[in-house]
Formats: C-alpha cells, sequence, structure tokens
C-alpha cells in the first residue's frame, strides 16, 4: 500500500499537466494529505507486526505449558506452579503455604545467649570465703534452627530441628603410621558450632479418627517441662530434676501411638531405643555408646485437661495464656540393657491464667537394678555407668519433688520460684544423698517468649555431687554450697 500510495504520487505531476491549472494553495493541501495517509498506512502496518509476534509468543507459552503437564500427568514428577502459594507471617510464624492448606512449611531460629558465673565454695579447703572458686564467661547457650509443617493435606505433619554443639575436643585418626614405632595421630578437630541433629519426626493422623503415628526422635514422653522445647520454658534452664532424672534436652528414636480427640485427655505410647537414644544406629549394648547404651524401652504418657486451652499447655509459664487452664499429667520410661534395667515415673501438674499466675510441680522416681554394678549418676545426667561398690549388684531408688510459681505484671515483668529436693544413692564419696535447690529470678518480655531477658540465681546449700553441664552446674563434692548465677537473652524467629 505504501508503494501504491508513493507510486500515485510520482504520477501526480503528470495527471496535473494534463488537467486545467489549480491554485497553488490547493496543490500544497493534497501533499500535506498524502503524506498524512502515508503516515496512517505505516502506523497500521507496525501495528499488524506486533500484534503478529505477541500471537506467536502466546502460542509458544501455551505449547510449552501443555508439554509440561503431560509430562507431569503421565510421570512420577508432579510440578507445582507458583500460582495459589501465598507467603508471610500468621500467628506469630514465618510461613509459606498453599492456598488450600495442604502444604505448609514454617522456619525457625533460636537463639540463647547468657553469661554464667559460677561460685563453689571451700574447693582450695581452707574454710574460709578466700578459697571459693569462682567461675565466669559468656556462652552461646543455644542457636537451633529447624522448620515444620504439613504435606499433601494436614494430617501429614513434620518437624526437623537442630541445635550447635558448644563443645571441642580432639578426634583421634586411626590407622595412621607417623614414625617408624607406629602409633597414631591426635588431629584436633573443634566441634563448637557444628550442627547437631536433635529432633526429627513424622506424624500421620489417621482421617476421621482420634489417632495418630509418630515416627523419628523426639522428646520422651515422661514429665512435661522436659517435653516442652526450650524455647517455652519458664526459666532460663530446664530444672536440674528434669536433667538429672530424665535427661533434660537428650532425646529418644522411638515409635508411637497417639490418641488426641482434642478434647480432655491426651495419650501417647510406644517403643523406643531407650532413654538418650539420640543419633544411633539400630545396634544394641554394647556396641551403641558402651555402658551408656540400651537394647530398648518402652515410654508413654497421659495428660487430662480439667478446663483451658490445650495450646495454652504448650510451655511452661502464663504467656498470653486466654482463660484459666488446669492439667495433670503421668508419664514412664522403662530402658533395659543386658542385665540392668532402669524405670522412671513421674506425675505433674500445671495451672496458668489469663492474670500471669502460673503454678507447676512434679514428683519423679526412678528405680535402677545394677546387675552390673553401676551407679545411677554421672555428668550427662542419668545414667548408669559408673562403678561404685556402695550400690553394685543392688538395686537403688531414687526420687526428687520439684514445686514453682511466677507471676506476669503488665504483661511483661515476671518474678518465678522454684525448690527442688532430690535423694539420690550412689554419689561420690563426702557427698550427701541428698540435695537442695533453690532457684529465683525475673523475666522481662520485650515481645512473649520471641524476644525476652532472664536473670536468674541458683543456689544449692549442699552442693552437687557430681557435673551438670547442660544446667550450668558443676561439682562440689564435698557438700559444699554452691550459686550459679544467669543472665540470658533469648531470641526467637
Amino acid at each position: 500500500m505504501a508503494a501504491a500510495a508513493l507510486a500515485l504520487a510520482m504520477s501526480y505531476p503528470a495527471i496535473a499537466a494534463d488537467s486545467a491549472p489549480q491554485p497553488q494553495g490547493d496543490m500544497s493541501t493534497e501533499i500535506q494529505s498524502l503524506k498524512a495517509r502515508l503516515e496512517q498506512l505505516e502506523n497500521q502496518q507496525k501495528q499488524a507486526e506486533q500484534h503478529r509476534q505477541e500471537a506467536e509468543q502466546k502460542l509458544d507459552a501455551k505449547v510449552t505449558a501443555d508439554q509440561l503437564s503431560h509430562d507431569a500427568t503421565n510421570s512420577d514428577n508432579h510440578f507445582l506452579t507458583a500460582e495459589g502459594f501465598t507467603a508471610g507471617y500468621s500467628d506469630g510464624r514465618f510461613v509459606v503455604q498453599s492456598a488450600d492448606g495442604n502444604f505448609t512449611w514454617r522456619p525457625w531460629l533460636h537463639f540463647q545467649f547468657r553469661d554464667v558465673v559460677e561460685d563453689r565454695a571451700d574447693r582450695l579447703g581452707k574454710g574460709s570465703h578466700i578459697s571459693d572458686e569462682v567461675d565466669n564467661g559468656f556462652e552461646a547457650r543455644r542457636m537451633r534452627f529447624g522448620f515444620d509443617g504439613n504435606m499433601w493435606s494436614p494430617d501429614f505433619t513434620y518437624f526437623f530441628n537442630w541445635t550447635t554443639s558448644r563443645a571441642s575436643g580432639n578426634t583421634s585418626v586411626s590407622g595412621a603410621t607417623p614414625s617408624a614405632t607406629g602409633g597414631s595421630v591426635t588431629a584436633s578437630n573443634n566441634l563448637g558450632g557444628v550442627p547437631v541433629l536433635e529432633e526429627a519426626w513424622l506424624a500421620y493422623h489417621i482421617p476421621t479418627t482420634s489417632w495418630s503415628v509418630k515416627l523419628g526422635q523426639q522428646h520422651d514422653p515422661i514429665i512435661h517441662e522436659e517435653m516442652t522445647s526450650s524455647r517455652y520454658r519458664h526459666s532460663a534452664e530446664i530444672s536440674l530434676t528434669g536433667d538429672i532424672f530424665v535427661n533434660g534436652d537428650a532425646f529418644t528414636e522411638g515409635a508411637f501411638l497417639i490418641y488426641d480427640a482434642h478434647r480432655n485427655l491426651r495419650v501417647e505410647a510406644g517403643v523406643n531405643h531407650g532413654m538418650r537414644s539420640a543419633n544411633t544406629n539400630f545396634l544394641d549394648y554394647p556396641n551403641n555408646g558402651g555402658f551408656n547404651a540400651f537394647d530398648y524401652g518402652i515410654a508413654g504418657r497421659a495428660e487430662w485437661k480439667f478446663f483451658g486451652r490445650w495450646k495454652d499447655y504448650g510451655q511452661v509459664g502464663a504467656v498470653d495464656t486466654k482463660e484459666p487452664l488446669l492439667v495433670v499429667g503421668v508419664g514412664g520410661d522403662y530402658s533395659e540393657r543386658g542385665r540392668d534395667g532402669q524405670a522412671v515415673a513421674a506425675t505433674d501438674a500445671m495451672y496458668a491464667d489469663q492474670n500471669g499466675l502460673l503454678l507447676y510441680g512434679e514428683f519423679v522416681d526412678r528405680y535402677t537394678t545394677h546387675n552390673f554394678g553401676a551407679y545411677t549418676q554421672s555428668g550427662v545426667g542419668a545414667s548408669i555407668i559408673t562403678p561404685d561398690p556402695a550400690v553394685a549388684g543392688k538395686p537403688t531408688n531414687e526420687y526428687s519433688i520439684l514445686m514453682e510459681g511466677g507471676y506476669i505484671i503488665n504483661h511483661r515483668i515476671e518474678p518465678f520460684a522454684r525448690y527442688e529436693f532430690m535423694h539420690l544413692q550412689g554419689d561420690a564419696a563426702g557427698s550427701h544423698n541428698w540435695i537442695n535447690v533453690v532457684t529465683g529470678g525475673v523475666n522481662y518480655y520485650f515481645h512473649g517468649h520471641r524476644l525476652k531477658a532472664t536473670l536468674q540465681a541458683m543456689w544449692l546449700p549442699q552442693g552437687l555431687p557430681f557435673d551438670d553441664s547442660p544446667s550450668d552446674e558443676l561439682a562440689s563434692p564435698g557438700g559444699h554450697r554452691e550459686i550459679d548465677f544467669e543472665a540470658q537473652i533469648q531470641f526467637i524467629l
């Protein structure tokens, strides 16, 4: 069309020559009209070309999408598009989820940083305060990270988390011969900050029933404070009772059946690899951790809610509690290795209300047979690993009573106190068989458990006959008093 118009314009002088003369103004008008028509034709041609290219691009995209859909339908791979997924902050958590809620992924971080002062009396044996041993320093008590959620449906849930090790150590490289005399090389291996698996479990709720199956590595279901995550505990650290008798933050591998009708009763029971079986393989005692390993275990717990919300029971505290809550629980674990066995039984109760009041108590009893002549304490908590003639071949029975309380003022400040009485057997020479523990402190909640500061002091009038490093308590076996001060900041993302 542009060429035709150009030819018409070029022939215009000849046509004009054969026609009658026209005024100069009329000729100029005709030329301007022809130019405008040419520009209009060029714009129409450009628009047509643009429409054609857009149509080709849409056709290519449709062919590609159809091919991907065909491949997904006819193979084991199923593709999920970003359409229908949302990401944001909901109910205090970061979450990525599908529109129907069948897929959710919630990441989190948990950080605790503290300063610790440990004062142990008469460590130098001079009988005065100048002989006390005082240790002070900072530590990253916890740096934990993980994620949880559900896949395919809300009935299939998962939970995974790791913590970073606080320890340093040496690794012996066997088989190396650095000299003519043979031997092995000892290589320094700093383990501080190395991720260590804590929890890893899958749970499936059987549809239209109140039953679920849970498989993996988890808390041993014995007492409430031990089953509660360290993110939501009342004090800076779990009690000595929880760490010594139930092994605190240690976990067990097992399979459990859960009954929960979301009413007043919850029950959990199953088999495990014994207490403290975290991160072990299928081998039994003594090939899987030596004397500190078990062949198998049986554990379970039942909880009865008199009133309140189960959601508020996910802590040892009264933070954001919406109504009065009262729950009583009983639990236990029996673990066996070779000819030795250890049974731990406990009962506990917790009351919390919307005014910020918390009352919590527990009673724990441990019965251990010592057919191998081993006693019950070690630096890692409850154990049966160190020979002691005082209990060789004899059963031992030990127990602990704990009571604690707190009250939140103006949703920010929470003074709290705790008392523990423990009766132990097979202790180090010169130590008392009974231990009193008095703990007191105050929390300041900037944003609930997610950002809080804690000042805490723990006083042991008779000391502790062994190290309990998870609670930052060192041995004072002579029965001398010790006191522990902790200042901690907690951050949860």
